[in-house]
């Protein structure tokens, strides 16, 4: 047999945690995302705020390492081939 190498994006994750008032704390952030993937939390410059990866249940759980900040908070998954 032979392995099918994995070139596929992980789908876009999903910030599950309510931000509202979050601004300046460094709470845990709730992301699904793809099983397996590393996922960054970052700001509305693209700077990295935290990561984790997401476990079997496709849940990840990122603690800030940085001060959640006001405004957009996004979050990027790459999967274990590196896509």
């Amino acid at each position: 047999a032979t392995a099918t190498p994995d070139t596929e994006a992980p789908a876009k994750p999903v910030v599950t945690t309510d931000l509202t008032g979050k601004a300046g704390t460094k709470d845990p952030v709730e992301v699904t995302a793809e099983p397996g993937s590393t996922v960054k939390l970052l700001d509305k410059d693209g700077n990295e705020i935290g990561k984790a990866v997401a476990g079997k249940d496709g849940k990840a759980t990122i603690t800030p390492t940085k001060d959640i900040p006001a405004g957009k908070v996004t979050a990027t998954a790459t999967d274990p081939a590196g896509n």
